[in-house]
């Protein structure tokens, strides 16, 4: 028995695509084709997900099959090769929507290209990746976007999108491949998704390429957010004076807490990068990327502290390597590459644990490695330090950004500010009744 269609692939400007051709009965060909919207990527290049999407599409074909993107000339099974075209408005405004976006996030795509060549400001290949993965998790499996073109989107389409997206589930992929679905969709994540999908579409609006903008005024799913924790004064005191246990988590806790420092620049830290009692902060370590600028470019120098100074001294004793290109937190596993995000994570919460705060309390006080950083800005503000003294330290974009790291309300000391506010006036008033 003929197949009701044959796969093949199509390059186009925003990647190469599986494309189905399916049988016409009455010709006794295989006349109509019609993008799958799956790119063709990894080692089995997708081709189980383009033929689930070709099944899907055979009813849709045969009951309309003017719809189809294009008609083929010949019987034979075999597609002519793909032709290249110049882009067009029409040819992006009538393009698939998925297969639109699943080109868009791609390192090549014109996008990427602009950022990297034009405003010397490259996608990075985890955000690439990620806005990627949540076309395919989050947007592709709408069931109100088959059939949409990047034109015919519409603003009712995307708010029916959101309130499936609201509902959506989390999803982890294990390495057998199978997915596990979790907790709801944080307002947050939800978000992110979107503008994923509001990022793509508004380049093809500023390009000319569709008339309208329908996320014009569309807004996005409201955030319960949540205040980053920070540690006390007194937490960040005592944790200074306890024990070491483990030199490399409690190195990570006071370049965090004591020098601000991200964690991909604690990772990319060298020991080349420590001189007359400063540290230059000029690398930012990510997996994927190895050693780059850190975020904003903000190389600085930050001064070392008595407390952390220390502990440099117990790293370098114990180095293996003390080149000055070498990694001050390589790990011994990795070929002297950094040690792992999951290190930080794991050995964060136990430093915590060991000032008493449980993980229960971490979750609660939404206490991460990342607090440390919020602890430097409020402890430095806390200290006298001025606003843009500690924006300078902590390499931050604008002053603005140093105010939202501040969470001095959570760390008052009450009990001082009473003795301070009632010594504002008690002085006058015992005065007063002699």
């Amino acid at each position: 028995m003929r197949r009701p269609y044959t796969l093949y692939k199509e390059k186009t400007q925003s990647g190469t695509f599986w494309y189905a051709r399916f049988w016409d009965e009455a010709s006794q060909r295989y006349k109509f084709s019609r993008s799958t919207g799956i790119l063709v990527e990894g080692k089995k290049e997708r081709r189980f997900e383009a033929e689930e999407a070709a099944r899907k599409l055979v009813d849709e074909v045969a009951k309309n099959p003017k719809r189809t993107s294009k008609t083929t000339s010949t019987a034979s099974p075999n597609p002519p090769a793909p032709q290249q075209t110049h882009t067009t408005t029409s040819a992006v405004a009538d393009m698939p929507l998925i297969q639109y976006l699943e080109g868009f996030w791609s390192p090549t795509s014109e996008y990427a290209s602009f950022k990297r060549d034009v405003q010397k400001n490259p996608l990075t290949p985890d955000y690439i990746d990620m806005n990627h993965e949540d076309i395919r998790r989050h947007v592709e499996p709408f069931p109100g976007f088959a059939g949409v073109t990047v034109g015919s989107l519409t603003k009712a389409t995307l708010k029916k999108w959101l309130i499936w997206l609201a509902s959506r589930k989390t999803q982890r992929r294990k390495k057998d491949g199978t997915l596990i679905e979790g907790n709801t969709l944080s307002s947050r994540r939800a978000n992110s998704v979107l503008q994923s999908v509001r990022v793509a579409v508004r380049w093809a609006v500023d390009n000319e390429e569709i008339p309208t903008d329908p996320f014009r005024k569309l807004g996005e799913v409201t955030e319960n957010m949540r205040e980053k924790g920070v540690l006390s004064l007194e937490e960040r005191n005592r944790l200074i004076g306890l024990p070491i246990s483990d030199y490399r988590t409690r190195l990570v806790m006071l370049l965090g807490s004591l020098c601000g420092l991200r964690r991909g620049e604690m990772r990319g830290l060298q020991w080349g990068d420590i001189k007359d009692g400063l540290i230059t902060v000029q690398h930012n370590y990510q997996d994927k990327e190895g050693v780059k600028l850190p975020k904003y470019n903000s190389v600085r120098k930050v001064p070392v502290p008595e407390a952390l100074q220390t502990l440099l001294d117990i790293a370098f004793e114990k180095a293996t390597d003390k080149s000055p290109e070498s990694f001050i937190l390589a790990s011994p596993m990795r070929k002297g590459k950094p040690l792992n995000n999951n290190f930080f994570r794991e050995g964060v919460a136990k430093e915590f644990i060991s000032v008493g705060i449980t993980k229960t309390l971490q979750n609660e006080r939404f206490l991460s490695c990342h607090s440390l950083r919020h602890t430097f800005v409020t402890i430095a503000q806390l200290s006298g330090i001025p606003d843009v003294v500690i924006s300078a330290l902590a390499g931050h974009k604008s002053i603005k950004t140093t105010g939202k790291y501040s969470h001095v309300p959570q760390i008052i000391d009450f009990s001082e500010a009473r003795k301070k506010i009632e010594g504002s006036y008690l002085p006058e008033k015992k005065a007063a009744n002699q």
